[in-house]
């Protein structure tokens, strides 16, 4: 690999850690916001969700180490 190859792969890493982070933030302003009005099983589904997207970037992330 290309010094130049590694350095775009580590900005798509970057990118991907980082929409992980802002994922994780936008799940606990919402559940904070308006946790109350949303039922219990919805939140879980919510959540779990959530979770099953950050595999799915976890898992694209590991491309581009």
């Amino acid at each position: 690999m290309s010094n130049t190859e590694h350095k775009i792969n580590e900005k798509i890493y970057d990118h991907m850690t980082q929409l992980q982070v802002d994922l994780e933030r936008a799940l606990k302003n919402i559940l904070e916001q308006a946790g109350s009005k949303i039922n219990l099983e919805r939140q879980q589904e919510v959540k779990q969700q959530i979770e099953d997207t950050k595999q799915l970037i976890e898992r694209m992330k590991s491309r581009y180490v």
